[in-house]
């Protein structure tokens, strides 16, 4: 059964290679489960779709787009699957995650950009007085909190798109 996606979701999907495109934001040891999100969203791997370009940026694993009500939700996703993930690494990740998700929707109406990161045993950051504080990272002039969730939890990204008012 093919959805019928919006012309938004369709025009980003044709600005990527179709082996870039999937189904799951799973990846990298991290279970990511897609329960309760919108049917019609689009899921690019960005790592394939960065070696398909030759662009050799850190970059995040997955890139969600999906539409909610009247907002269209551009999600970079970096996976933690193994170990802790360093604060500074992750947060460039995301930043190029979201770089990436502006150049692909610039005709859509004010997205709204949600960066996150899925761990198994936390970020571990450079200065121990940041520990356990919430993730910030600036993008388009605005400073965003990077929601953080567990892996292999269910209905772990609809809980945390939720919680923030994006589901």
């Amino acid at each position: 059964m093919r959805l019928n996606l919006s012309k938004g979701l369709t025009d980003i999907q044709k600005q990527v290679s179709p082996n870039s495109l999937t189904k799951s934001c799973s990846g990298e040891g991290c279970q990511v489960y897609l329960t309760d999100i919108p049917r019609q969203k689009v899921v690019i791997n960005v790592e394939k779709e960065f070696d398909a370009r030759g662009d050799n940026r850190k970059r995040c694993d997955r890139l969600l787009f999906y539409e909610n009500k009247t907002i269209f939700v551009a999600v970079p996703i970096e996976l933690k699957g193994r170990g802790k993930g360093d604060e500074s690494d992750v947060l460039e990740q995301l930043k190029t995650g979201l770089e990436f998700a502006s150049t692909l929707a610039p005709n859509l109406n004010k997205p709204v950009y949600v960066p996150i990161v899925f761990t198994k045993s936390g970020i571990r950051s450079r200065n121990p007085r940041r520990q356990n504080r919430e993730l910030k990272v600036k993008f388009q002039g605005k400073t965003l909190t990077v929601l953080t969730g567990r892996c292999d939890r269910k209905k772990n990204l609809a809980n945390l798109l939720s919680e923030a008012g994006y589901l």
